[in-house]
Parts: C-alpha cells; sequence; structure tokens
C-alpha cells in the first residue's frame, strides 16, 4: 500500500488538485516505531477530491526531521531511496581520521569543506558535524578526531592537504564492527519535490529514514 500512496502522490493530478496536511505522528521510542497521519485535501473546485487519510508505520526508524507544519506544501511527493547521503552513517564504512595542524587560512579553509559538503551530500551533512567554525578553537587544539563516512575521505583529504594539514586513517570501520549504527536495510522516505529541488539536495525536505515503511488508508 505505501507503492499507491507514492504512487498517488506523484501524479500532477494530487499536485494541482490535492492539499497534503499532516495530522499527527507519534515516536515509540521503545520498538523504534514512527506512525504518521497524513490527510488528501481538495484544494481544486474543478475535481470533485474525495477525502483520504492515511496512516504510514515505519519500522526500525533510525531517524526522522522535517514535521513541524500540518500544510506540507511544496514537500508531497513521496519517494523512497536506498542511496543517499543521509543513510551513509548506516550503510557506508566509518572512518577514523586524525588531522593535525592549523589552517593558515581559517575562514577559507571552513568555507572549502561547506563547498565540498554541499557538492558531495547536497549538503544534507553540514561542517559543523565534523570541524569547528571557529578560528578561536584551531589557535588552541592543533589536533582534531573526526569520524567520517568512507565516501567523503577523498574529498576531505584533498581539502586538508590543500591547507597542510595532516590526514591520517587511524581505523576503518566495517559492516557488524560498527555496532548499532550498522543498519544496512535502512532506507530514506523523503517527502519532496523535485521541481522545487531534487531530493539530494538539502532544503528542509522532511524526511524518515527506517527499513520498513508499511501504508493503510484509515479513512
Amino acid at each position: 500500500m505505501i507503492q499507491k500512496l507514492i504512487d498517488k502522490t506523484n501524479t500532477s493530478e494530487f499536485y494541482y488538485n490535492c492539499d497534503l496536511k499532516l495530522e499527527s505522528y507519534n515516536f515509540k521510542t521503545s520498538d523504534r516505531i514512527f506512525e504518521i497521519i497524513l490527510s488528501i485535501n481538495q484544494i481544486s473546485y474543478d475535481e470533485p477530491i474525495e477525502y483520504e487519510e492515511w496512516k504510514i508505520t515505519c519500522i526500525n526508524t533510525e531517524r526522522q526531521a522535517g514535521f513541524f507544519w500540518d500544510i506540507m506544501l511544496p514537500y508531497v511527493k513521496l519517494k523512497i531511496l536506498e542511496e543517499h547521503p543521509l543513510l551513509w552513517e548506516y550503510q557506508d564504512n566509518q572512518l577514523e581520521c586524525e588531522i593535525n595542524g592549523v589552517p593558515e587560512n581559517v575562514n577559507e579553509f571552513i568555507g572549502e569543506i561547506s563547498n565540498v559538503l554541499e557538492k558531495e551530500t547536497g549538503n544534507w551533512i553540514s561542517v559543523k558535524e565534523y570541524f569547528w567554525n571557529n578560528e578561536e578553537y584551531y589557535d588552541k587544539y592543533s589536533k582534531r578526531t573526526i569520524s567520517i563516512p568512507k565516501s567523503l575521505e577523498k574529498p576531505i583529504k584533498k581539502i586538508c592537504d590543500k591547507h597542510n594539514l595532516s590526514f591520517k586513517i587511524d581505523n576503518e570501520i566495517i559492516g557488524d564492527d560498527k555496532g548499532y549504527s550498522y543498519k544496512p536495510n535502512s532506507k530514506l522516505l523523503i517527502f519532496g519535490n523535485e521541481d522545487v529541488s531534487p531530493n539530494d539536495f538539502n532544503l528542509h525536505q522532511p524526511f524518515i529514514i527506517a527499513e520498513n515503511f508499511i501504508a493503510e488508508r484509515i479513512k
């Protein structure tokens, strides 16, 4: 049934005639089950639209974000993705890296890291997840240990090399050795709209990361 709802929200008729609203959501932390209730309402007077309510149950939920307002527009086109920068944390090998040195120009270094993260991850991963954004910290601490997905190894190392910073991989954590964060079956359910922004670029689209998604019409 989830595919039926996805197909429905991606039609041009739905986009022009319907309004998708968030009615409620609930996260059962002990079971890692995230439940969300959505309603489909009429916005067009040209085509009669039947009111519907849908419940999406997300199994083994890892993360959810962006569900702040009841009106989902413009992000009303659902899609399940099995590859996405948000999934690297659960699917990629993790590299424990040690960076030594102080950039001669901290602002330039941070700017280039920000640019490469935007290019490689569509800004779904930001600078503050790995680096300080304050010149004072670099003056006080010349060594920093970060943990990054393997997909970011080459672009981050390239910028460190350019700024004469030592970049050394101390450990590569693979598969089950990642422990709780190893969730290779995780998928991303994104509430997007590629007419506004591609799904691989972050413009604050709501999303849920879980292993399985079940949808049922309840009204």
